[in-house]
């Protein structure tokens, strides 16, 4: 009886280090499969103000999907360029302003929203104010942004008020699951990057404005 005693307690002593091992193992594969999907990077940037006027920024991680001329949107106006960025659910989620700027208007229209590979000029309603918006104002250079979930996706995190001010590349808000962000700039910048290229937030430039 001793003997099995000895070798019961033996076992269930080698089990319960394997088993604790093995949970925690899982926990960790778990912990570092939440870290990259919903995880949020500290971007660290210094801004020169004097070097960087005139230039607009990523507003987010992506990819190029579409670049429109001369278009129409009823909330920004008109004769603007439209830059479709698609945020994969794997990158880096956070949305930062693309110029220092005031922040003039916030509307939230949920309920559109499309996969994010489709290219919004396809889908009806995208320039007509639908979706979360940003109306930003730079001494009266107006850009905006628009968001749009994937049907996989959720909808935004916006941090910023009308009235809120803050300096380009600084840290707006969140996108958990990525999905599509549309940029409204006025014609007068000249476009640097074209569809399929990858995108950095604060970090590459999109456009210019031509005599700067």
């Amino acid at each position: 009886i001793a003997l099995f005693a000895d070798n019961f307690t033996f076992d269930f002593f080698v089990f319960w280090i394997f088993g604790f091992y093995k949970t925690l193992l899982v926990l960790l594969i778990f912990y570092a499969a939440l870290y990259i999907i919903l995880r949020k990077n500290r971007n660290d940037f210094r801004d020169d103000p004097v070097s960087t006027r005139g230039i607009i920024f990523s507003p987010c991680n992506g990819k190029i999907i579409h670049i429109e001329s001369n278009v129409s949107h009823g909330s920004y106006g008109d004769q603007l360029t439209e830059i479709q960025i698609m945020i994969p659910w794997w990158k880096e989620m956070g949305i930062f302003l693309p110029l220092s700027c005031e922040i003039k208007n916030l509307l939230v229209l949920k309920g559109q929203s499309f996969f994010r590979y489709t290219k919004a000029v396809e889908v009806i309603g995208t320039k007509e104010g639908k979706g979360v918006s940003l109306s930003l104002d730079n001494r009266g250079e107006g850009v905006g942004l628009t968001f749009f979930k994937c049907k996989l996706g959720l909808w935004p995190e916006i941090l910023v008020m009308p009235g809120d001010r803050g300096g380009r590349r600084v840290n707006i808000g969140y996108f958990p699951f990525g999905g599509t962000v549309m940029l409204y700039l006025p014609r007068k910048y000249e476009i640097l990057i074209k569809a399929d290229d990858e995108v950095n937030a604060g970090e590459t430039i999109v456009a210019v404005i031509q005599d700067n």
